[in-house]
């Protein structure tokens, strides 16, 4: 996109939103920005998200955004973690972190 494609956006922007002002900070920033996209890819985004919002966009809500991740494990993933065994914890770890808790807890082992 070039500077005067993005002054072009910002008007329109202007047209739509009575609150939104364009000024020459403005359209520097935005076209550093934008300049890496379409005119036409963001214009679609514009009227698009005008329909929608009662609000000025801002720029990430006019240039395409990535898809999310995948973060659901796959059944094989999920079975690992099923059937996989934590390493067990040593005797003397086990031991030292009993003593712990018994005196948190205020327990005096062996009198009886």
């Amino acid at each position: 996109m070039i500077k005067r494609e993005t002054f072009e956006l910002l008007k329109q922007i202007a047209v739509f939103y009575d609150q939104f002002v364009v000024n020459q900070e403005k359209v520097n920033l935005w076209h550093e920005a934008l300049k890496g996209y379409s005119f036409d890819e963001v214009h679609q985004n514009l009227l698009s998200f005008v329909v929608e919002s009662t609000f000025p966009p801002k720029l990430a809500d006019l240039v395409k955004k990535s898809p999310p991740m995948n973060m659901t494990p796959s059944q094989e993933e999920t079975m690992k973690w099923i059937i996989r065994k934590p390493p067990l914890a040593s005797e003397e770890v086990v031991e030292r972190h009993l003593a712990e808790m018994r005196k948190i807890l205020g327990i005096v082992r062996g009198e009886g």
